[in-house]
């Protein structure tokens, strides 16, 4: 079908072709009604928001843009005859996108991006899923900015199911598939403010898109309004300050248009005590318009972040300590004058600076968007470390009470650690004077001592580095090839290599670190180079800014191409395309590791997979008012190359069943919109089957990091969406979105582990899953909200949001067969069944329910308008909600007892309050 489509040759005929976008964001409005009043013409704008009539009159007519939403728009329109009238982008107002309203989420999006960032001690950091934006979706609309405080993720995916793209060009890492939303500096509210929504696999117009749904970030410099936009906010989270400015000349007639943007974020110290934040950000699109048909633009953007980090740690801490915000991650640090200063020991700090240029080729029928990038990803996370010295973490098990009570009774000990955790702050955090002062004893040891005989520091404070450096070039084509039918397409090449080492940091006042493994020295005699990270320069010595522990490189590659057709009939639009991926990826060790000699230096296997996907979608309009939608897509997409390597850090060795992940999903969906009442029902399902997943702890039965790779993983996502919105007056709208899901693993898979300090062979077992959780995503939400048009340009909304359901991240050492428990319970069936159901047992996490007001001003003056924006969330002040937990890799195999080593849990914080004051002019 789309073969004949694209060899017809339509004549030109008499008519008028245009976009519809919102006038809010410039996103494309499709599925809009679009007449022309005189003539009595009826159409419908495709996926791009495209229209065309080609069967009309000359003469002049008036244009009506119908919303789904009940809102209608009118453009004059003079048609002349032989020619499609081209009209343009057309801006649109539509129901909860005008300006009051539409500023206030923007404000409050940038805001959400910066909290959606997560560290934990497991690998863990930045796998939350942030939803893109507001979309005419009344469902997907409140879920976006309401569903709080826990971490809700769209249908329950991670965030490798969600695509972001910035002028066409997919922004997803290939390492970990998932984009950072800190690359755009926090200023997607201004800078990156034209852009397109697609859920979950519908059609797009730029991409194939992912199952969780796609954003195209458009920064094409004449889109942007001319003139200044400013604005300074406060938060009470994790910073306290923002100000951002933008200007833009608009499109001059030379053909020259520029938009600059600059922003700051600010705080000392954060909500959570020990954080701080900084980090500023620069903007720049520079466009020329050549002729009708061409114009090329620059986009370049980046910044410096630096920020301090908590972490999950035992409610045991939250207690002893008395607040759930609890931050092990500092201490005090005595200063040359004697006074004593907070000092952070997780600290981030990332740097992605990209430059793109892009080239538009239209005509009255096509358009083709041409971008080659040029991106710098820079990341980095300081952590503690130590060699023949005691844990710093003030938080490590033996530290706590708990560990010296006698069968959970209080002792003499437990008593006096209770008290010196109440009362001492050197205690319940990192004592940075002690690690300075064992450091110093070392080296007055090392003056009595030959140079081969001294040691090092005992404690050091490391940078964990991964830096990516990305080259990309894509082209997409969208052409219309009827009144009703549209063809898009394109082809994209990424290549990426990334580079993982550690390097120092701070020696903390020792002579220098041996780079050695800390964890391999009690059995050396066995075998003296496990000892060794660098077998080539062995025993070496590092300082401050040296790499030490661990250096290679993954180089990967990633070709794309994908088709789709989408034809606009009276009463069905259908949609139907196909994607094609190669991935290739190789690991290139540096360092020859005295772990794995034989398989860690120079060039490892190559892996490549070939990939591909299909999808369909139709829209069976009933009248024009009601609308049944479906959308089914099945596929396969090759797993995240993190996830790949079992040890990379040591050995280039992956799972033998590696493999392509399948993917099966669809959706349908009751879409009703009438001029009070409208919304959305949707029922979904999505398989994923072969999935990789790689987790590392530290396990106390081999005293060592360990690494364990999850293999042939299968999940099932499935549940239903429900969003209604109703109008009581014309100020005044009820809103009401839910959703009832079920997150699971479906099957038991393979567990891969691979023992760091090579001491003990690497094993393969069956790790017991199916039928548990996925951890810490809320499985049932309810919201309901009233949005209050006020007179004097007053915007109001307050909502409330209940989230049950939500479970603990799992570990796989509680899932798999243990020997130790078979010879402690063996001798008892119904006592083993009880403790393998006790170890193996998910803990549900607590429901909760936070209150948000929301509220919005725009002030219209003679040469300027002022926006005032206030959202405060958890207006009730709950402080024990959840936004993540998993289970502790640590298994206590003397007794098996579970509570031994418990969760960890991070809290949400009370009160939040965002602020915002904005000039426009």
């Amino acid at each position: 079908m789309m073969l004949i489509a694209a060899s017809t040759v339509f004549a030109q005929k008499t008519g008028v072709s245009g976009v519809a976008v919102s006038s809010a964001d410039g996103s494309p409005l499709k599925g809009s009604t679009v007449m022309l009043r005189d003539q009595g013409l009826m159409g419908t704008t495709d996926i791009s928001g495209g229209f065309r009539f080609s069967n009309a009159k000359a003469g002049d007519d008036y244009l009506l843009i119908m919303n789904p939403d009940g809102t209608v728009e009118g453009f004059p329109v003079t048609i002349i005859d032989g020619v499609i009238t081209d009209m343009g982008n057309l801006k649109v107002t539509t129901a909860g996108n005008d300006e009051r309203s539409y500023e206030n989420r923007q404000a409050y999006q940038d805001f959400i991006f910066d909290e959606s960032v997560l560290e934990d001690d497991e690998g863990m950091g930045q796998n939350i899923a942030a939803l893109t934006g507001a979309n005419d979706n009344v469902f997907y609309n409140t879920a976006s900015y309401n569903f709080g405080p826990m971490y809700y993720r769209f249908r329950g995916y991670d965030s490798e199911n969600q695509s972001v793209y910035l002028n066409g060009l997919r922004m997803n890492d290939l390492m970990r598939g998932r984009f950072t939303f800190n690359t755009f500096l926090g200023m997607t509210s201004r800078a990156f403010r034209n852009k397109t929504n697609t859920i979950g696999i519908a059609a797009s117009d730029y991409a194939f898109g992912s199952i969780g749904g796609s954003t195209n970030y458009n920064t094409e410099t004449q889109y942007y309004s001319p003139g200044f936009n400013g604005s300074v906010a406060y938060t009470n989270s994790n910073y306290y300050a923002r100000v951002m400015a933008t200007y833009s000349t608009g499109m001059k007639a030379n053909g020259w248009a520029m938009t600059v943007s600059a922003i700051g974020r600010y705080s000392n110290e954060g909500v959570v005590e020990g954080t701080f934040y900084n980090s500023g950000g620069l903007f720049l699109s520079l466009e020329k318009v050549f002729n009708r048909n061409n114009m090329v633009y620059l986009t370049a953007f980046g910044g410096p972040t630096q920020r301090a980090n908590g972490s999950a740690t035992y409610q045991e801490a939250y207690d002893l300590t008395g607040t759930n915000l609890y931050n092990p991650n500092w201490g005090y640090q005595t200063q040359a004058d004697g006074s004593q200063k907070k000092r952070a020991a997780r600290i981030v700090e990332t740097f992605d600076p990209t430059m793109m240029l892009t080239w538009i080729y239209k005509n009255n029928n096509t358009t083709i968007t041409t971008s080659a990038a040029a991106r710098w990803n820079f990341y980095s996370s300081s952590a503690l470390n130590w060699y023949k010295a005691n844990d710093p973490n003030p938080t490590y098990y033996r530290y706590l009470p708990s560990y010296y009570e006698n069968d959970g009774e209080p002792t003499f000990q437990s008593d006096l650690v209770t008290y010196l955790w109440e009362t001492d702050p050197n205690v319940r955090q990192i004592n940075w004077d002690q690690l300075y002062q064992t450091n110093y004893l070392n080296n007055i040891s090392n003056e009595k001592l030959p140079s081969e005989a001294r040691s090092g520091s005992s404690y050091i404070l490391e940078n964990r580095v991964s830096n990516q450096r990305v080259l990309q070039l894509g082209t997409v084509i969208n052409t219309r090839l009827s009144d009703i039918m549209t063809l898009q397409g394109g082809v994209s090449v990424n290549s990426t290599k990334a580079t993982y080492y550690k390097t120092i940091r701070d020696l903390l006042g020792g002579e220098f670190w041996l780079d050695i493994d800390p964890f391999s020295d009690r059995d050396v005699t066995l075998n003296p180079n496990l000892l060794q990270n660098n077998l080539d320069d062995p025993n070496r010595r590092v300082g401050k800014g040296d790499k030490f522990g661990y250096y290679y490189d993954i180089n990967a590659i990633q070709v794309t191409g994908w088709l789709q057709n989408s034809i606009i009939l009276p009463h069905f639009d259908i949609n139907y395309g196909v994607e094609i991926d190669y991935t290739q990826f190789q690991r290139d060790g540096k360092w020859r590791n005295g772990r794995n000699p034989n398989n860690s230096l120079g060039k490892g296997v190559l892996h490549s997979f070939d990939d591909a996907a299909v999808k369909a979608g139709v829209t069976y309009k009933i009248d024009g008012r009601n609308f049944i939608i479906g959308h089914a897509q099945y596929g396969t997409r090759a797993p995240k190359i993190e996830s790949c390597y079992i040890s990379p850090r040591i050995e280039d060795n992956s799972p033998a069943d590696l493999t392509s992940e399948r993917v099966l999903s669809g959706d349908i969906t009751y879409q009703w919109n009438y001029r009070k009442f409208r919304g959305n029902i949707t029922g979904f399902f999505t398989e994923t089957s072969n999935g990789t997943e790689r987790t590392s702890f530290f396990d106390d039965r081999y005293s060592t990091y360990t690494n364990f790779v999850l293999s042939k993983v299968k999940k099932h996502y499935k549940g239903v969406e429900i969003g209604m919105s109703y109008k009581i007056t014309p100020s005044l709208t009820a809103t009401f979105a839910g959703t009832y899901a079920r997150y699971q693993y479906k099957n038991n898979p393979q567990g891969y582990r691979s023992i760091e300090n090579g001491l003990q062979p690497d094993t393969t077992q069956t790790v017991y899953l199916k039928n548990y959780f996925l951890g810490s995503v809320p499985q049932t939400v309810f919201n309901l909200g009233f949005d209050y048009q006020a007179p004097w340009n007053i915007y109001i909304n307050v909502n409330g949001t209940w989230q049950g359901d939500a479970y603990v991240n799992l570990s796989p050492v509680y899932h798999e067969a243990i020997p130790e428990l078979w010879e402690s319970f063996g001798n008892s069936t119904e006592e083993l069944q009880a403790k393998i159901a006790e170890l193996a047992m998910q803990d549900k996490l607590k429901s909760a329910f936070s209150l948000n007001v929301s509220i919005g001003k725009a002030l219209y003056l003679r040469k300027c308008t002022l926006n005032f924006n206030v959202n405060i969330n958890n207006v009730l002040n709950n402080r024990n909600v959840v936004t993540y937990a998993y289970q502790q890799s640590r298994l206590d195999t003397k007794n098996f007892n579970r509570d031994q080593y418990p969760n960890k849990f991070t809290y949400a914080q009370g009160i939040r309050i965002f602020a915002n004051i904005g000039v426009r002019f």
